[in-house]
């Protein structure tokens, strides 16, 4: 939120869908949903606009009270032409051209306007929330397993370390290990796990996509760890990506995947890992990489896993041209809509609106904002869109660098846990590109993963399916969030104890009003 009681001599563009690598203007948001509201006066007036047609060509921009002007003004600006840079040498410099052709794309915005109490950023989630249902982009399948919340927990199996010649495999969890550590937490009363496997291929892990479904180890040994999950009603993937490729896989070839911007030059950039390796990571053709993900799917299906995680193909939607040809962001879409329909289920790293009805969950949910001295409240739109719906989880929380803080806002944000871990001692991948991940041991987290599943779980177990109707901050750092359920659960990040109508909130705790 930006609040309208103070000037602000700064502006705000974004472009919905993020950045269009096919073009080398950049901007730093990232939005996943294409709207946008302004509430003059909460409880008043209010009004918010849906961008139902080509929202992946659209920017949103903002302009606020300052030098420059008197008014907060949001608008949305469409794209019909883009520029891009004619390049004139191999350094890639040139000039800024004009493409000729004008996008293939509609354009239309809804507006809806909301008054009393849904003059609200909750009315205007709550009614955008109903839109998404109407059109069945959002269906009830938030993941409930004996009447407890859901948790992800992503085993790191393996990578490559380089060798005097080539690389050598750095096995970091074997498929028994994952079978022990998924036994574990389901001895603890942890029964509602969703099990994703990294790491699985000989290929290697981290900027090595897509991954051959060439297993580290025998398919038995992975049809058995399926089977152990599968019969406790639990869900298992394996990771991939399949537009998000590198020099170091030999799956892609260069010359025919690689894909070129608007500018006909590849869409090619260099990475420096912790360890002093470079390499180029490259953006592939959508259209290319179908024939991946086809032949993936019947392979994952076969091994008896549920589908696949997608992380880059969901969030990264780009341009790109191909000999004398441009192709735009709207039809890219329609090849990621091919990528998709190749697999039986799906679980999505922070999916932009045109994925989210082929999610089955919805992994590494934005907690924070960007920062942006002009923000004035953090609030957790995104979540009440989502609640009732689509499960939806944290970040993993071996990096949480909040402490208790992020605890206590996963129990306001209805957010679910998740977790990235090894069976082995971290340091054993330290000379892998997986050594960005600098905490996964299993026996370092084990108790603390349970501790606080537990700690979450007997708030939110009481309102899985339920949507949120109200979320009030009472005072500083205390917030009421009320389910559809009639539940309430208060937050009190405050370090003193807090009495709303004959409730007492313990500080730095929760209380669940049923």
């Amino acid at each position: 939120l930006v609040r309208f009681d103070h000037m602000y001599n700064q502006n705000f563009n974004a472009r919905f869908y993020g950045n269009d690598f096919g073009y080398s203007f950049r901007y730093l948001p990232n939005l996943t949903i294409p709207i946008y509201g302004i509430v003059h006066h909460e409880g008043y007036n209010a009004l918010y606009a849906n961008i139902t047609e080509g929202s992946e060509n659209t920017l949103l921009q903002g302009r606020f009270w300052g030098t420059s002007g008197k008014y907060f003004r949001m608008s949305q600006k469409f794209v019909v032409r883009n520029i891009y840079t004619t390049v004139i040498d191999r350094q890639g410099n040139g000039y800024d051209s004009l493409l000729d052709e004008i996008l293939n794309s509609n354009y239309k915005v809804d507006y809806k306007f909301l008054s009393e109490e849904d003059a609200s950023y909750v009315g205007i989630a709550k009614d955008y929330q109903q839109t998404l249902f109407e059109k069945e982009i959002l269906t009830k399948q938030e993941l409930n397993n004996n009447g407890n919340i859901p948790i992800s927990t992503n085993y790191l199996m393996s990578d490559r370390e380089n060798t005097f010649i080539g690389t050598k495999k750095v096995t970091m969890s074997t498929t028994k290990q994952v079978n022990e550590m998924y036994d574990y937490f389901r001895s603890k009363g942890i029964n509602n796990q969703l099990v994703t496997l990294s790491g699985y291929s000989k290929s290697g892990n981290y900027d090595r996509t897509p991954y051959k479904i060439n297993l580290i180890e025998g398919k038995n040994n992975f049809k058995d760890l399926a089977n152990n999950v599968n019969e406790n009603n639990d869900l298992i993937y394996l990771e991939n990506d399949y537009t998000y490729s590198s020099e170091l896989n030999n799956r892609i070839t260069y010359n025919n995947d690689v894909a070129r911007n608007i500018s006909k030059t590849r869409m090619s950039s260099n990475s420096i890992n912790l360890n002093g390796n470079s390499y180029d990571i490259y953006r592939l053709y959508p259209d290319r990489v179908i024939r991946f993900a086809e032949k993936d799917g019947s392979d994952i299906s076969k091994l008896g896993f549920n589908g696949v995680v997608l992380n880059n193909d969901v969030k990264t939607l780009y341009s790109y041209a191909r000999g004398s040809n441009y192709y735009s962001r709207t039809d890219s879409l329609e090849n990621y809509y091919n990528i998709y329909e190749s697999f039986e289920s799906i679980v999505m790293h922070r999916p932009n609106l045109y994925a989210l009805k082929y999610a089955k969950a919805y992994l590494d949910m934005p907690i924070t904002n960007s920062q942006y001295d002009y923000y004035t409240d953090l609030v957790p739109l995104l979540p009440i869109i989502l609640k009732g719906y689509l499960s939806y989880f944290t970040p993993d929380l071996n990096f949480n660098a909040l402490g208790h803080d992020r605890i206590l806002m996963m129990v306001d944000f209805g957010l679910n846990p998740s977790y990235l871990l090894t069976f082995d001692e971290t340091y054993k991948m330290r000379h892998t590109l997986s050594s960005v991940y600098y905490s996964t041991t299993f026996d370092s987290y084990k108790d603390k993963i349970v501790d606080t599943y537990n700690y979450v779980n007997n708030a939110l177990k009481h309102v899985i399916g339920e949507t949120i109707v109200n979320r009030e901050v009472l005072d500083t750092g205390v917030v009421l969030v009320s389910y559809s359920n009639g539940v309430e659960i208060y937050v009190n990040y405050s370090s003193s104890t807090y009495v709303h109508s004959g409730n007492v909130i313990a500080a730095s705790n929760y209380k669940v009003v049923i």
